[in-house]
Parts: structure tokens; sequence; C-alpha cells
């Protein structure tokens, strides 16, 4: 039976003279001959609700078809976006194609943010009534400034929320901006009484504006409600890293985050047990070597060798050994790490690499 009162309730609301948009010739033909085929309306409402099947406006107009038989959740697709990050992608993919310029992998970030602030906020804000009154199948739509976002509340039960977010809709598309405008209008302000304007009572809506407010489909359940939410600047990396300060503390992060992957990896013990890797890195080994590579510079590499023109052995243990050393305690299985061992010699020649793809890769984008 509420199945039933909230779908005549949608159609009465829907095809209302005051609320009718003549927009083609279409609707003005068939808005009025709907009016006779209102006991077939009727009948259709009765049957969607008994086998729970949305009604659908044809075309925007008043004649309404009963679609097929839906879940709870009204949505057919699977719309789970998939967040493209370091953790999923290859580093040669990120410097190729730049993932903030995908809107997908943008409104994913959105997503993921705003769902996990729901689920920490969302059944508690219910059951304190911050949502106003509230139902299984409700939909809200959170507005702001920025950013719009819809709110399907699927199941509600004992201390427990399914919901789903949707719709997403940034500043400046046109729906965020009528959204704002509907749910900010002051219909306090409005005075009118018919045709003419008399005024209101205090603490009172004027006439109009009460039986306007009576025809909308949706009302204001909250004015404020705080959400943690996100947002993203753009700021371009080339001109940020040029100070040499910033550039130094990139190149030191970047340097103890290839140690640390490489002695977490299961496979640290194969390589620093391969005689052909041994072989190739045993050059480096040597008191006299230094990379003297254009990449690496004295106001950039903390390991730089002033003596030797470039990154040698002995520079590179006097800053990052102590990490190394620090990151082989934790391992499951203890690994020699000590100044002489293989993996110190496994990690200098592995972020001597790492140095010399980063600089080839961030000369190649500022040739673009």
């Amino acid at each position: 039976l509420w199945d039933l009162l909230y779908k005549l309730r949608f159609v009465l609301t829907y095809i209302a003279p005051w609320q009718i948009t003549w927009g083609s010739a279409f609707h003005a033909f068939a808005q009025p001959f709907a009016v006779p085929h209102s006991a077939m309306l009727f009948v259709q409402a009765v049957l969607s609700a008994l086998v729970s099947t949305p009604l659908n406006p044809l075309l925007g107009s008043a004649v309404f078809i009963t679609s097929y038989a839906r879940p709870v959740k009204f949505w057919e697709r699977d719309y789970n976006t998939k967040r493209v990050d370091h953790s999923n992608t290859r580093l040669v993919t990120q410097l190729d194609r730049n993932p903030g310029a995908d809107d997908n992998n943008l409104n994913s970030i959105f997503y993921e943010h705003l769902t996990r602030s729901l689920q920490h906020s969302l059944c508690g804000d219910l059951l304190l009534g911050r949502w106003g009154n509230h139902a299984m199948g409700d939909c809200f739509i959170l507005a702001s400034d920025y950013l719009n976002a819809l709110v399907h509340l699927i199941e509600i039960g004992n201390g427990i929320v399914t919901f789903q977010l949707r719709g997403l809709e940034f500043r400046g598309t046109y729906c965020q901006q009528r959204e704002v405008e509907a749910i900010t209008e002051g219909v306090e302000e409005d005075e009118g009484c018919c045709c003419c304007e008399p005024g209101h009572l205090p603490h009172m809506l004027s006439f109009n504006a009460a039986f306007g407010q009576r025809w909308l489909a949706w009302e204001v359940a909250a004015t404020k409600y705080v959400l943690e939410g996100y947002s993203i600047s753009d700021n371009n990396a080339a001109s940020m890293l040029q100070v040499f300060d910033l550039r130094k503390i990139l190149i030191t992060y970047y340097v103890k985050s290839i140690i640390y992957y490489v002695i977490r990896s299961p496979k640290l013990e194969e390589w620093v047990n391969n005689e052909a890797i041994q072989e190739v890195l045993r050059p480096c080994s040597n008191p006299t070597y230094a990379d003297s590579d254009p990449t690496f510079n004295h106001n950039i590499d903390e390991d730089y060798d002033h003596r030797m023109q470039g990154v040698s052995l002995a520079s590179f243990c006097s800053v990052y050994l102590n990490w190394i050393q620090y990151c082989a305690s934790r391992r499951d299985k203890p690994v020699e790490s000590d100044r002489n061992s293989h993996l110190v010699t496994l990690c200098f020649g592995l972020c001597i690499l790492g140095r010399r793809a980063l600089g080839t890769a961030s000369h190649s984008m500022s040739a673009r």
C-alpha cells in the first residue's frame, strides 16, 4: 500500500498542470489526451506496486509505461570505478599518460573518499536525526558549492545501513548549478498570493510559496550537514621541483623507496645469490668506481662524491647504509647487510638505475 501511495503521489506531482513543461508539440498533444486514460494509469500504478516495478514517463510526458521488475538497487549497470595509481600501474605508463587527466580516475578518488566518510558517520547521523525523517529506499542529495552527490538508502537495520553513492556532479555543470539553486532558493521571501502580494504572517510561508513547496517531489531535510570532503588542486611539478631543496628531498625519498621495496621483495635471496647479477655488479664494488652520469648533481644527490665527480659506493653507503641495515633487520629471514655485502651492492646498482630512469623521463617530458 505504501508503494502504491508513493507511486500515486509521484504521478499526481508529475502531471499537475503547473508542473507541465510544454517543451514540444508531442508534450502539447500527450498531456491533454492523457486525462481520459487516468483509470488506466491507476491500474498501471496498482500493477507496478504489486510486482515492484517503476513507472516511467514516456518522453517526459504524462503518459506512463510500466517498466520491468528491478531489485532495490535501481540502476542495472555496475558503475564501480577503478582508481589508477602506483599500486596497479607501471611507472612507465604513469609517465607516458597522466592519470590526473582521466575523469574516471578523478571520479573514483572522490567516490572512494566520500564513501569512506559516509561509512563512518551515516548510521550515527541517521539515528541522531540529522538527515530528518528517513525510510528504506529514500534518496538524498548532498549539495555544496563544489559538488553534489546522490545517496540511496538501500537497507536500514539495527545499527547497520546499506547505501549507495552515485551521481557526482562537480561545480560548473548545469545539474549541479540547478540542484544548488533549487535547494537554496529563498521561499520565505515570496509574498505572493495568486496574482497579488499581500505578504505573509511571521514565521509562515506565503500562499504561493506553500503551494509550490507542497507540489515539489522533494524537500529540504537539513540545511547544514558537515561531511569530510576532498579537493584536488593542479600543481605543476616542473615548476615545483625546480628548487634544489625540494628536488633533493624527492630524490632522497625515491632512493629510500627503491631500497625498501628491494629488501621487502620475496625474491631478494634469489637476486643476492644470482651469479649473473653479481658479475654485472662487480665493477660497482671497486673503490675507484663512480657513476658520473650527468643526471647526478651535487645540489640534488646527497650521496654525490665531490672528489670523484659522481656517485660512488662509499658515498652511497655514508648516506643510505643505516637505512639498508634497518630495512634488512625488519625481514623475517636475516640477510647480510654490511658495507661489503652483495645486498648493499645490489641496492647501489638499482638506485643508480632508478635515478637514471627518472632523469631520462623528466628530460623527455620537459622536451615535450
